[in-house]
């Protein structure tokens, strides 16, 4: 068992992790004719970003956070392309250096420079000086010659740094609310999942259905570890027995939750983004998000990310059980 901050993890779940930490080929950004040219000469298939996203559907939940993809600072015109290491030594060195060079200026991910090598020894390939500083690029390639005991670390270092600014859980509750299933929550709460899908709307259903009229705790792990749209999961809540019982704009309005309530952050735009389980009228058990990077969690209502909505024209819906 491994601490990452408020959470923990387990070596099944890490050995997980492991295996899927680095995509077979590596991702590369750019904007540049030259490299364009070069990739395809070499039979290379290079994709627009939308091209991208409809051949590589999972991607984004698999890499989105160790690629950085939501915070990358690219043009919508630039290009996208897989590009395996042994390729990418067969570019010449004025592309290739253009090539590793961009993906620095755009912030990708699986980039890292001296301060992480801090705890490991520098590697020699796939490194580049950019304004004076130096930078490396992980590959697939690399990630399986390192030794198994350096992946294992390196992984954990990532995830504590991915980690750090996060709001901690809180698993100290009590309570004895029929309509909560306690049990289930002190299980997940503070634990990783050891694959990508998993997110908020399924870990908010999977308490009802854990801990509503039923109590089915069979289902209610079979809920949690899906990948669910808002569609169902609302189609599954409203049978349930769920009715929307208020809209909160501020928080000060959140003093009406009870447990076992269900709360939906809306966007501006009338958006479905968030959901999750009133653990108490003051915490909630969430996941934050669809990736494995994101641990189940009970945080106070005020802590949950999601309520930069407010900020923007959005609200927090408070579904109960009628």
């Amino acid at each position: 068992m491994h601490q990452i901050s408020d959470c923990t993890i387990t070596d099944t779940t890490l050995n997980s992790l492991i295996e899927r930490f680095v995509p077979h080929s590596d991702v590369y950004y750019f904007e540049d004719d030259q490299i364009l040219r070069m990739l395809l000469r070499d039979g290379i298939a290079v994709y627009t970003h939308e091209e991208f996203s409809s051949s590589f559907p999972t991607f984004a939940l698999e890499y989105g956070s160790l690629y950085k993809i939501w915070t990358l600072e690219i043009p919508k015109q630039s290009y996208v392309a897989l590009v395996h290491a042994s390729q990418l030594g067969n570019l010449c060195p004025e592309v290739r250096r253009k090539l590793l060079t961009q993906q620095i200026e755009c912030g990708r991910g699986h980039v890292y420079d001296n301060d992480w090598f801090s705890e490991f020894e520098q590697p020699q390939t796939n490194t580049i000086t950019v304004d004076g500083k130096w930078y490396y690029l992980l590959t697939s390639e690399d990630w399986w010659e390192f030794a198994p005991q350096i992946r294992t670390r390196w992984v954990l270092k990532w995830l504590r740094e991915w980690r750090k600014d996060e709001p901690t859980g809180s698993v100290k509750f009590v309570g004895d609310h029929d309509g909560v299933p306690y049990d289930l929550i002190e299980e997940y709460s503070g634990t990783f999942t050891d694959k990508s899908g998993p997110n908020c709307f399924a870990a908010a259903i999977a308490m009802v259905v854990g801990g509503g009229a039923t109590q089915n705790r069979q289902q209610s792990r079979v809920l949690i570890s899906q990948w669910l749209h808002q569609e169902p999961f609302f189609r599954l809540l409203n049978e349930q027995g769920y009715v929307k019982v208020a809209e909160c704009r501020l928080m000060g309005d959140l003093s009406l939750v009870q447990p076992s309530d269900v709360l939906v952050w809306y966007t501006g735009d009338g958006v479905a983004g968030h959901a999750a389980f009133a653990v108490s009228n003051k915490l909630i058990f969430q996941k934050h998000g669809q990736g494995w990077d994101s641990p189940w969690q009970v945080l106070r209502i005020e802590d949950v990310w999601y309520n930069e909505y407010l900020k923007t024209g959005g609200r927090i819906a408070v579904y109960r059980n009628k």
